[in-house]
């Protein structure tokens, strides 16, 4: 025959008391987020991590934007200079060419009392059979 035994109670469930975090309890105090929120709005102060992780992320965005902004002003800048001196080589390039011209140079020439000869240079011409073995 089976004996008699005490009921034993169904034990409750654990639950799990959700860790407060304590910059939020802090900030709450100090700043009052229930005041401003007020008491029955909780929505705010319990998804304040995540209103901060974007906050952050805006301020990142905003700030690479103006960065990427100040590189293409940078590039432009640089871009101009770069046309500019280009242009200037050109010109340098081509006035140094036109200088190297005997008419060019009879002109600057003629400035000391040098003159051109009248007479051309005379040619040497050696026959192939005056040359020596």
């Amino acid at each position: 025959m089976a004996q008699n035994t005490y009921k034993s109670q169904p034990k409750a469930p654990v639950v799990k008391k959700k860790k407060e975090n304590w910059l939020l309890n802090y900030l709450n105090h100090t700043i009052g987020f229930e005041r401003l929120f007020g008491e029955d709005n909780a929505w705010p102060i319990k998804h304040f991590d995540r209103i901060m992780w974007i906050s952050f992320l805006l301020i990142f965005y905003i700030g690479f934007n103006h960065n990427a902004e100040r590189l293409v002003r940078n590039i432009q800048r640089v871009k101009a200079a770069v046309d500019e001196k280009r242009a200037k080589y050109t010109t340098l390039q081509a006035d140094f060419m036109k200088s190297g011209k005997q008419s060019e140079i009879s002109k600057q020439v003629l400035a000391t009392g040098l003159t051109e000869p009248v007479t051309p240079p005379l040619k040497i011409v050696v026959k192939p059979e005056e040359t020596r073995p």
